[in-house]
Parts: C-alpha cells; structure tokens; sequence
C-alpha cells in the first residue's frame, strides 16, 4: 500500500495525524478486500492531477502496457504530442503512479505502471 503525496495540501487546521490514520484504515480495508498492491492518492491530488488525458494513459497501459515499447510508442498510440504524452507522464511519475524500464545504455524508456490498483481516499466526516 503506498501514499506518496501525504504530506502535499494540507490545510492549517486539519490534523495530519488523524488523516494518517484514516488513510491507512481505508488502505487495510481495501488489502482485506483482496486490492493488494493499491496507490492511494489524496482526494486534493486525485481531483487535481488526474486529468481526463493522464487517465487514458493510465487505462491505456493498464490494457497494453506490455505492448508498449517507449513514450514515442505511446504517443503514437494514443494518437498525441510526444512532448504532452511525457509532461503527463512525469507527473504520473512524481506520484508513484508511473515508472520507467529500459532506461540507460541507449534502450528507449518503456512506461510502465507501478501498481495494480490507483484510488483516491474518500471523504471521510
């Protein structure tokens, strides 16, 4: 179970602690609901950085990732701009969503996703 933006938006009065705890309750009980591997993304980020373009490419690897041999490849794919397809995929990036293989020695970086399964918390009162 990963939460790599915990810290991101909080607001003054809320208490970080408490937050902490919830996510983590919703975490375990989405593991003892058979999602392991699930990235939980704060409700801030999720509404913020999943952009209608950032979700297809997050669909589109989740349904041919395997086939995807480099951004370019992606790009192409999904029929738009290489520089737009690898700003969007530097943000999934930053927020654990995303990683590279193949980088280094001259092989083209394949995107890959990192995790089987990407929520947003929920609103918790």
């Amino acid at each position: 179970m990963s939460r790599p933006d915990s810290d991101v938006g909080e607001s003054p009065d809320e208490s970080v602690p408490e937050r902490l705890l919830q996510q983590d309750e919703f975490a375990a009980d989405l593991n003892a609901r058979g999602y392991t591997d699930v990235l939980v993304l704060r409700r801030e980020n999720g509404r913020d950085v999943l952009t209608d373009q950032r979700l297809a490419i997050i669909r589109f690897l989740k349904q041919h990732g395997k086939n995807i041999e480099s951004v370019s490849d992606l790009a192409r794919q999904l029929g738009r701009d290489k520089g737009a397809v690898s700003k969007d995929l530097r943000r999934l990036a930053e927020l654990d969503i995303v990683t590279y293989e193949g980088e280094g020695n001259g092989e083209a970086k394949r995107p890959v996703l990192k995790h089987e399964h990407v929520v947003i918390e929920p609103v918790i009162y």
